[in-house]
């Protein structure tokens, strides 16, 4: 697995466009191997949905252009949609009965960082993402008496008695 992939696809600005951004957000994913969990995916899922949706909504053009990027080392997710509309998103603060204006709202609060900003084309609109600690596939797995020799060579001094148990139980299966 890479520690960044990027990629980028293009969308018709339709309705339609928001449920075919989930589906080759996920793809993706899937293909770079980065591993979701429940809470990760819905975030994701959301906030391409929301990002999508408003430019389909407010902005101009025919196209789309979606960017995606996921930095592993940084554990991070980038989602960027590109319009051809120069308007940026406004906050706005919905009352409890209207239907629509909640979108930037959402993405402010799952994302770890959001913005917009005017490009040559239109503007830019983009939210990154935590991702959840992905699992280290390849390594190989130490044994645990060298484990607890190395750990004993680094911390003479020892104060925690479940470390110290089992480094006892090291000691013992070295012995036999």
């Amino acid at each position: 697995m890479k520690h960044v992939n990027s990629q980028s696809f293009f969308l018709v600005r339709a309705p339609t466009s928001v449920a075919i951004s989930r589906r080759r957000l996920r793809d993706l994913i899937s293909t770079w191997r980065v591993w979701q969990d429940d809470d990760s995916d819905m975030a994701m899922a959301t906030v391409v949905s929301e990002l999508v949706t408003n430019a389909v909504s407010h902005g101009a053009g025919d196209m789309l252009k979606v960017v995606v990027s996921a930095n592993i080392r940084r554990g991070r997710l980038t989602i960027e949609i590109h319009d051809g509309s120069p308007a940026l998103p406004r906050q706005c603060r919905p009352g409890p009965d209207a239907e629509s204006g909640r979108g930037m709202v959402l993405v402010e609060h799952l994302a770890i960082t959001c913005g917009a900003e005017n490009t040559v084309r239109g503007k830019r609109v983009w939210a990154e993402l935590a991702l959840p600690p992905q699992p280290t596939a390849g390594r190989r797995s130490l044994d645990p008496r060298r484990a607890a020799r190395a750990l004993a060579r680094r911390s003479p001094i020892i104060r925690w008695p479940r470390l110290r148990a089992r480094l006892r139980i090291a000691a013992l299966l070295r012995a036999q």
